[in-house]
């Protein structure tokens, strides 16, 4: 075991073979970088750990000063890549963890996932009637640019924002205003406004249920209409995760 100074600036605590660093050991560059491991020809080669100047850290494989094989990169931002490496950059089978929550597992080329999905496609009808505060169920699948599903990635961000529609009925009108459950109408409440009305909700939503689950029961035809305009309101929800391949969203109205 020796100690010693190179011309660069760093120190290096480790084996050394003819002048050169040879083996197991530890070395502090200029900038800070701390690699410890094993050594060849001066060069880091095989089994080794690295702490970056900005923060990163590697544990893995070395082939002449690059990261080459099988290694674990953590990253100073929380992204996490496990995998293959290849001339110093994600190469082969591997799956990384980005801090945004997005995963993606499967083949690498250069840095670069290889079958990244490229749209978020939302099945089903392109309308659905939602009650504010019940609960919506949502399909979605993650593509890839021909169509394929993209089943080794998820964790993308959806977000849904339901549009608001007022509706403004006549004052003396026979249509209801909500559905109302088959074979479970509820007694009409009486006002002291001249109209009747139904509890809202009529029962507690079911989940997945994408029917309003409320009415409004017929205005009288010789009271005058209520003062208040009722109005039906869409709910809203934002960023639920999506899973790939195809997953179920639950996201509260």
């Amino acid at each position: 075991m020796a100690s010693c100074c190179n011309k660069a600036g760093g120190v290096f605590d480790g084996e050394l073979s003819g002048g050169a660093r040879e083996g197991q050991g530890r070395l502090v560059d200029a900038d800070g970088q701390v690699y410890c491991g094993s050594f060849h020809d001066n060069r880091r080669h095989g089994r080794g750990w690295m702490v970056f100047r900005n923060g990163d850290e590697y544990d893995g494989d070395w082939v002449q000063d690059r990261r080459q094989g099988h290694g674990v990169l953590s990253c100073a931002d929380g992204s996490v890549y496990e995998g293959q490496w290849h001339s110093d950059v994600f190469s082969g089978l591997g799956s990384l963890a980005h801090c945004s929550g997005v995963v993606y597992r499967g083949m690498w080329v250069n840095g670069h996932p290889m079958a990244q999905a490229t749209r978020m496609v939302i099945l089903g009808p392109e309308v659905l009637d939602v009650a504010q505060g019940a609960s919506l169920t949502l399909t979605v699948q993650l593509q890839q640019a021909d169509g394929e599903v993209a089943k080794g990635e998820d964790g993308r961000v959806l977000k849904v924002s339901a549009g608001v529609r007022r509706v403004q009925l006549p004052a003396y009108s026979e249509v209801s205003f909500f559905k109302v459950d088959e074979g479970g109408r509820e007694t009409p409440i009486q006002t002291p406004f001249g109209f009747q009305c139904l509890s809202f909700p009529l029962s507690s939503p079911q989940s997945g249920g994408l029917e309003p689950r409320a009415a409004l029961g017929s205005a009288d035809a010789n009271l005058p209409p209520p003062e208040a305009d009722p109005m039906r309101r869409a709910g809203e929800c934002c960023q639920p995760r999506v899973c790939g391949g195809q997953h179920e969203l639950e996201c509260a109205g």
